[in-house]
């Protein structure tokens, strides 16, 4: 592996990483599941999150900053949609049958 090779590996580890930050939140998860519905205005978001509009945003500027969502706006509304549907892939890897694994493997070690 050349000096190049590992630089380009690092900066790939880091984006990857800044994701798995983002998307390793609860509400930022129910977001892109809201959104995987389609655009979505941001009261719309807002019941379904039950925070208040502050933290919405924040949480729906964090996810756009990551480039998993963006915004357009639409007279007084700000609608949002994921940049490509390829980000429920990510969701959708921790599918029941690994969360049963790892929660089965997560039990075994706390009996052990």
């Amino acid at each position: 592996m050349t000096a190049t090779t590992e630089v380009i590996d690092e900066r790939a580890l880091e984006f990857k990483s800044k994701i798995y930050k983002v998307i390793g939140d609860a509400n930022r998860i129910k977001i892109l599941e809201f959104l995987r519905g389609g655009e979505q205005c941001q009261c719309e978001i807002i019941p379904i999150i039950n925070q208040s509009q502050p933290t919405v945003s924040r949480h729906l500027r964090l996810l756009e900053e990551a480039g998993l969502i963006r915004s357009r706006r639409d007279g007084s509304r700000t609608l949002y949609t994921t940049v490509d549907d390829r980000v429920y892939e990510i969701l959708d890897s921790l599918d029941i049958e690994l969360m049963s694994i790892l929660s089965r493997e997560l039990r075994s070690r706390l009996i052990s």
